[in-house]
């Protein structure tokens, strides 16, 4: 008799033992077979789901965008014009434990769309950018849009960065560079 399974659930299950497996043993001992090991299962329980070492990563990448959507949200609340803009940017360039490991993880991703350009989530890059023109339309930026370029290009550079050398880039010095930005868009300072 077939097993009925919430195919969201399991997905969810999958993605959060990926993280498991990637933080306490990094994220080059990211396997189908560790992720099985995981979740006490084999690893049909996995491919079933989730076909490669890849699709792991993306999933895993892609449940944390959906975290990080909603925290966002949380954190600029009902703020418009520059404090709109100014809490958008800071939280882009903050960092929480979970962030590095993730951020590790969105790297090893991108760094296989040369070979697999369905590989990457081509929606939260588009997502993050129009928050960044709305919040600098709010904010009266003469043009959104490139500041949204700018804003994007800087907050993925600081993604890397913080991979690099997460030791220089502290929470102080990543609100410092998001006040200076934001400044200099809006013609303060």
């Amino acid at each position: 008799m077939p097993i009925d399974v919430d195919e969201e659930q399991r997905r969810r299950e999958i993605a959060r033992a990926t993280l498991a497996v990637a933080a306490r043993d990094g994220a080059r001992a990211l396997t189908i077979r560790a992720v099985a090991k995981e979740l006490g299962g084999s690893t049909a329980m996995v491919t079933n789901y989730v076909p490669s070492r890849m699709a792991l990563i993306i999933s895993a990448v892609r449940a944390a965008e959906s975290r990080w959507r909603t925290e966002l949200t949380t954190r600029v609340g009902e703020r418009d014009g520059t404090e709109l803009l100014r809490a958008t940017v800071e939280w882009n360039l903050s960092t929480d434990p979970d962030d590095l490991l993730l951020r590790r993880l969105w790297v090893e991703m991108l760094s296989t769309l040369h070979t697999d350009p369905q590989g990457g989530d081509r929606s939260e890059p588009e997502s993050s950018r129009a928050e960044f023109v709305e919040a600098a339309a709010a904010a009266g930026v003469p043009d959104p849009e490139l500041a949204a370029d700018l804003l994007y290009l800087v907050t993925r550079g600081y993604f890397i960065s913080t991979v690099e050398d997460a030791s220089f880039w502290t929470t102080e010095r990543a609100s410092r560079v998001a006040r200076f930005v934001v400044d200099a868009l809006v013609g303060e300072g």
